[in-house]
């Protein structure tokens, strides 16, 4: 039986203006770099497959997923974000380790509907090899930085399941709260949707 997880209050927020991917340029593809870590875009040819399906292909580590991946389906994750960055500049990224180039999962922007309103996501998902380190957070809070400066975006979020903590401590270390619950994915879980408006001036 599943052990009973606390959910985080639900703080209402005002919506603000609607935003739609069709009304931005297109950017060019980040690669940004923190203290310890390097954010690239996904190799074209596909040299990053094995070392995300590793991750991906893991049981525990994808428990809050509907299914650990085949080595397809990562293959088929990969090819959708280098799509999506074509079309739009952004993607999610290959998160290295700079200072010995160990691959370390993937964090990034991407586009969701959520409720039927365009929403871009700050999503991650990190190696349990290097769990409780703070990876994830620092490569959020990069691309949450980059996204603010380079992208006409007044919020962001991230979807995250009530009992994947976690995750919810990564969206808290980044500056989000909850802003509303909605049932999302192919199987229609609940999720919570963590908020971070844009720094005003």
């Amino acid at each position: 039986m599943a052990r009973a997880v606390a959910r985080a209050p639900v703080v209402h927020q005002e919506p603000r203006t609607s935003w739609s991917p069709a009304k931005m340029p297109r950017v060019d593809a980040p690669v940004l770099e923190t203290a310890r870590l390097r954010l690239r875009p996904f190799a074209r040819d596909l040299s990053d497959l094995e070392a995300l399906n590793a991750i991906q292909a893991d049981p525990d580590h994808m428990r809050y997923y509907p299914h650990p991946f085949s080595m397809e389906e990562t293959r088929a994750w990969i090819q959708k974000w280098i799509e999506h960055e074509d079309r739009y500049g952004y993607a999610l990224l290959a998160v290295q380790d700079r200072a010995t180039g160990a691959f370390l999962g993937n964090v990034g922007l991407i586009h969701q509907v959520v409720d039927g309103i365009d929403e871009l996501e700050v999503g991650w998902s990190i190696t349990p090899a290097r769990a409780r380190q703070g990876i994830a957070s620092e490569a959020a809070a990069a691309c949450r930085d980059w996204a603010f400066a380079e992208l006409e975006v007044d919020h962001l979020i991230s979807l995250i399941r009530p009992e994947n903590e976690p995750s919810a401590g990564v969206a808290k270390n980044i500056g989000m709260t909850v802003w509303k619950e909605t049932h999302y994915g192919s199987l229609g879980w609940l999720h919570l949707v963590y908020r971070i408006d844009r720094p005003t001036a």
